[in-house]
């Protein structure tokens, strides 16, 4: 699946990048994550992106998927930080 960037850009989704960002952002505020818990969360959102059924999917697309994914799992402090990180 192909990623389009906000500038445009088409690049391969890597389910690593959002993997790294979570742990950092998760760390940044003091509340990090553990394995299992990053581990549900990526494979959440990987089947959220793939059960699109596009061969293309916009990057603000990805990002409403993993706010909706942080928040189902009750993970509303990261969920905040991610947002404000990412404007």
């Amino acid at each position: 699946m192909k990623v389009i960037k906000r500038d445009g850009r088409i690049q391969e989704f890597d389910i690593g990048k959002i993997q790294i960002t979570l742990e950092n952002v998760s760390d940044e505020i003091s509340k990090p994550l553990t394995a299992s818990d990053i581990k549900k969360l990526l494979k959440s959102i990987e089947k959220a992106v793939y059960s699109r059924n596009q061969e293309e999917i916009r990057s603000s697309e990805i990002f409403e998927i993993v706010i909706e994914k942080l928040e189902k799992a009750g993970f509303h402090d990261i969920a905040a930080a991610y947002k404000k990180g990412k404007k």
